[in-house]
C-alpha cells in the first residue's frame, strides 16, 4: 500500500510568509526599524520544519486502512444501483476521512467524494449510487483515500481495497418489472396489454365451468352432458413458435435522444420482448446486421424456456452500434440461411427515405418464408420541432422541412404496410411497448 503525503494549504502559506521574511531579511534593514529581530524569521522557519518533518514521522505510524467495495456483478444499464464500502482500521481516536471511488467516465455518480468520521475500533459502512452509462465490462479500481496527519500539516493519500469488475448488461430491470406485473395480470401498468381472442390459431388449454362473456363456440357439450353443468373449453396462443429477432447495428443507431443510443433503446426493447415471447413458450433467436468487417453478424441460435433469457443476455450485453452503413439485403439473405423454420421476424431499424428501397427489397425477401415486423425509430426532435409555434422565418424553415421528412416516412410507413408488413413507426421510449403489444396481437389473432 504506497502513500502519499501532500503538504496542506497551512503548510505551504507558513513556508512562504517565512521565506518571504528571511528573504527580505537577507536584503533589507527595514525588520530593524520594525523592532523585528533578524534571527526571529529564520529560527521560526527552522521549527516549522522541524515540526513538519515530526508531523510527517508520526503520520508514518499510523496505522493503515483497510476498505472493501460490495457491488453487484451485473448491472443494467442507465439504471442507478448501490455502491457499498466497508472500512476497517485500528485508530485509538476518532479521525476524519475522505473517500474517492475511481468511477471510470462512462458512468454517473451520486454522493462522491464521501467525507466520514472512523470511531476508535469500529468499523464504519457507508455508499454512494452509480449509474453506468456504456454496455459492456465495467471496472472501478482500488478506492482512494485521503485524511490528515496528526498534526495537521500533510494530507495522507493511498489507495486500499481491491479492483472490481462488473458486467453492464441492457436494461433487465424491465424484465423483472414485467414479470411481478404479470403474476397478478397487471401488465397494463407498463402499457403492454393482452387481447384476448378465441378461435383460429389458438391451442385447446382445460376444460372449466362457462363464464359470462364466454362464446357459445366454446361450449363442450360432451363435459357439459357429464356433469350436467355448462363446461367450457379455454385457450392459449399456440406455442413453440419461432421468433428472429433482428437489430440494426449499423451508424444510424448511434443516434441520442437522451444518455442512450437508439441502439441501447432497441436492444431494451428486445430484451423485454424476448422475455414475453419465452414466457409464451416460443423459441427466440437474434441477429445484429450492420457491424463492422470484423462483427457484422452476430447470431444467437433459437433458444426456449424462461431461464434461457440468460443466454440472449451474455449475447448482446458487450455489442454495440459501428461507424458502416446497415446493408439490409445481405442480412436478410444471411437470415435466410441461419433460419430456415417460418419465423416471426421482428426487425428494429432507424431508416431514413434513401433506404426505403433496400428495406422494402430485404423485407420483400425475408416474406417469402416468414412474417415480418419492422419497428423504425423516429428521433424524438422531430416530434418537438413538429409541435414548435411559428413565429419567425428560421421557425418556419425549420417546420417545413420536419413536415417534408415526416411526410416521406409517412410515405415510406404505408409501403410497408401495403406490402403486407406489420409496421411500426415510434421514438426510443415508446419502442419497448409498441414492439411488444404488436407481438402479443400477431400471437392473439393466429396469424403466424
Amino acid at each position: 500500500m504506497k502513500r502519499q503525503w501532500i503538504p496542506n494549504t497551512r503548510l505551504i502559506i507558513s513556508f512562504a510568509c517565512l521565506a518571504a521574511m528571511v528573504f527580505i531579511n537577507a536584503f533589507s534593514t527595514h525588520f530593524f526599524q520594525l523592532g523585528v529581530p533578524g534571527y526571529l524569521p529564520q529560527g521560526l522557519l527552522i521549527a516549522l520544519i522541524v515540526v513538519s518533518l515530526l508531523d510527517w514521522l508520526l503520520s508514518r505510524r499510523l496505522p493503515p486502512i483497510e476498505i472493501s467495495r460490495e457491488m453487484p456483478g451485473n448491472l443494467a444499464v442507465d439504471k442507478w444501483t448501490e455502491v457499498k464500502l466497508r472500512i476497517r482500521h485500528q485508530f485509538t481516536e476518532a479521525r476524519q476521512i475522505r473517500i474517492f471511488d475511481s468511477v471510470p467516465s462512462d458512468a454517473n455518480y451520486q454522493h462522491l467524494p464521501l467525507s466520514i468520521e472512523l470511531q476508535p475500533n469500529q468499523i464504519s459502512d457507508t455508499h454512494y449510487l452509480l449509474r453506468p452509462l456504456v454496455r459492456g465490462s465495467l471496472q472501478l479500481d482500488k478506492t482512494h483515500i485521503e485524511f490528515n496527519s496528526p498534526l495537521g500539516l500533510w494530507s495522507i493519500r493511498y489507495w486500499a481495497g481491491e479492483p472490481t469488475t462488473a458486467k453492464v448488461y441492457p436494461d433487465f430491470v424491465a424484465i423483472a418489472n414485467y414479470a411481478i406485473l404479470a403474476t397478478e395480470n397487471h401488465t397494463s401498468q407498463m402499457g403492454i396489454k393482452k387481447k384476448q381472442r378465441r378461435g383460429a390459431g389458438m391451442e385447446f388449454h382445460q376444460l372449466r365451468e362457462y363464464r359470462q362473456g364466454d362464446s357459445l363456440r366454446q361450449i363442450d357439450w360432451k363435459a357439459t352432458s357429464r356433469r350436467q353443468k355448462l363446461i367450457a373449453r379455454d385457450y392459449q396462443d399456440e406455442r413453440d413458435q419461432q421468433i428472429v429477432l433482428m437489430i440494426d447495428s449499423g451508424r444510424r443507431m448511434r443516434a441520442k435522444d437522451d444518455e442512450l443510443s437508439h441502439f441501447d433503446h432497441a436492444l431494451n426493447s428486445l430484451l423485454l420482448v424476448s422475455y414475453i415471447a419465452l414466457r409464451q413458450g416460443d423459441n427466440v433467436s437474434l441477429m445484429s446486421f450492420g457491424g463492422d468487417a470484423n462483427n457484422r453478424h452476430r447470431w444467437i441460435p433459437p433458444q426456449k424456456g424462461v431461464d434461457r433469457v440468460k443466454v440472449l443476455l451474455n449475447g448482446i450485453y458487450d455489442l454495440h452500434a459501428q461507424q458502416s452503413t446497415a446493408d439490409y439485403i445481405t442480412a436478410a439473405e444471411k437470415l435466410s440461411v441461419l433460419q430456415p423454420k417460418r419465423s416471426l421476424v421482428i426487425l428494429v431499424t432507424n431508416s431514413r427515405d434513401e433506404d426505403n428501397s433496400e428495406l422494402l427489397l430485404a423485407v420483400n425477401l425475408l416474406k417469402k418464408r416468414h412474417l415480418v415486423m419492422v419497428a423504425n425509430i423516429r428521433e424524438q426532435i422531430l416530434d418537438q420541432l413538429d409541435n414548435t409555434p411559428v413565429h419567425t422565418f428560421d421557425d418556419a424553415l425549420n417546420y417545413a422541412g420536419v413536415r417534408r421528412f415526416l411526410h416521406e416516412r409517412n410515405e415510406s410507413h404505408k409501403k410497408l404496410t401495403s406490402a403486407g408488413v406489420y409496421a411500426i413507426d415510434c421514438t426510443a421510449n415508446e419502442l419497448a411497448v409498441r414492439v411488444a403489444n404488436a407481438y402479443l396481437e400477431i400471437k392473439s389473432a393466429g396469424v403466424l
